[in-house]
């Protein structure tokens, strides 16, 4: 896996901080995911670590909470990281009617080590999800 893995997942957080992620950070549905990977005390924890950052305020505390919780995952279960981050996007892209920029992620998640060939495969199911969605509404 790559050795720098600060600028990727701080760019995988900012393309998802384009859509309105922000939401889903704080939704019940989020607090579901968090339970069915283990990250639900994590996440609280690093809620409030970035709440009590003096320099952070509005929107930049749940950012930095959030890229502190991709860290974490990387680095603790980096086995768990991508099948993590596919489920999670999956999640997300239910609660928005804006299709993920799946191209930018995926080329993140390359920035971080992955492979073209493991990426179809978790990306596979997010594609068909996002062409089911735009089938649905049209």
């Amino acid at each position: 896996m790559h050795q720098d893995t600060k600028k990727p997942i701080k760019s995988l957080a900012a393309r998802l901080f384009t859509l309105p992620i922000g939401n889903y950070l704080i939704s019940e549905n989020f607090s579901l995911f968090c339970r069915q990977h283990d990250l639900e005390d994590l996440w609280k924890e690093y809620r409030v670590l970035s709440r009590d950052m003096p320099e952070l305020y509005g929107h930049f505390v749940i950012k930095n909470a959030f890229v502190r919780l991709l860290h974490h995952i990387f680095h603790s279960r980096p086995n768990e990281f991508l099948e993590v981050v596919t489920h999670f996007l999956s999640s997300f892209s239910q609660e928005i009617s804006d299709p993920l920029p799946l191209d930018d992620l995926k080329k993140d998640l390359t920035d971080l080590g992955y492979s073209d060939r493991d990426l179809e495969t978790e990306f596979s199911v997010l594609r068909m999800n996002e062409e089911n969605r735009r089938k649905c509404r049209a």
